[in-house]
């Protein structure tokens, strides 16, 4: 395969893990009855969609401009994964719904960095360390929100 099909292929991977959390994020937002919830839920649904809308500019103009664009992702702080009072999570929905997403995030941070790790082109490593900085801030976002429940 050669590099451009590597590059459009491993796109087309991260945009299919960016349409599934999206969807979750929708779908456990229209179910779901606790503002404060709803609100997270809502946030990460848009974090989602930009990172989509990034994804798909990419597939269409190429990488080029976007890994010169990217920040600096040398100092990856490897997110926090444990999740929130397991124990009050089973009667209260809104933690349940909190380590939901937590768990969402994790997988994703977790996915990207591996892709990055193994990845043979240093291009396409850098591009799914920026996917992963961005799951990062996600995981960040959820803990604000959810350690005030």
């Amino acid at each position: 395969m050669n590099s451009q099909k590597t590059i459009d292929h491993m796109l087309r991977v991260a945009l299919a893990t960016a349409l599934n959390h999206f969807d979750y994020y929708q779908r456990a937002a229209d179910e779901v009855r606790t503002t404060e919830v709803k609100a997270l839920l809502l946030v990460l649904a848009e974090a989602e969609e930009d990172l989509i809308d990034r994804i798909e500019d990419m597939l269409a103009t190429g990488i080029v401009e976007e890994i010169e664009s990217l920040e600096s992702t040398d100092d990856i702080a490897e997110p926090n994964p444990t999740p929130f009072d397991p124990q009050r999570a089973e009667t209260d929905p809104r933690l349940y719904v909190c380590n939901r997403a937590l768990e969402q995030e994790v997988k994703g941070y977790n996915f990207f960095l591996s892709l990055a790790v193994r990845s043979k082109s240093d291009i396409v490593s850098r591009l799914f360390e920026y996917f992963a900085t961005r799951k990062a801030a996600q995981i960040e976002s959820i803990r604000r929100v959810c350690s005030t429940f």
